[in-house]
């Protein structure tokens, strides 16, 4: 299950629905995870710099409070490469945009 850990600020505001979209910096390391839990091959990242949006189907995430217990489940909508300046991480570099929606059952981990 591809978990996701995230700073007490970040977490309360996916949980109050303010945030439905999360970020990670295009980097051997999420590539590789993201790939892996959504099942494209590496080189399909291109396509994804590319302007071109991957819609998974039914693939769920965990997202937790840094290294705590609590933890909130949901569905990933889409992923996408975007410029990282208007983002959370207001990096200039390519980042991940995963959109998602939270889901109320609880997943298999």
């Amino acid at each position: 299950m591809l978990t996701f850990n995230l700073k007490k600020k970040w977490f309360n505001k996916i949980k109050n629905g303010e945030k439905t979209h999360e970020y990670r910096e295009v980097k051997p390391y999420w590539t590789t995870r993201i790939s892996n839990h959504f099942g494209y091959l590496l080189c399909d990242i291109d396509d994804l710099k590319n302007g071109n949006i991957y819609y998974p189907t039914f693939k769920d995430i965990i997202l937790k409070m840094g290294y705590t217990s609590e933890k909130i489940y949901a569905r990933v909508v889409s992923i996408k490469i975007i410029d990282g300046k208007n983002t959370d991480l207001k990096i200039n570099k390519p980042v991940y945009d995963i959109e998602f929606k939270l889901i109320k059952e609880k997943i298999n981990e």
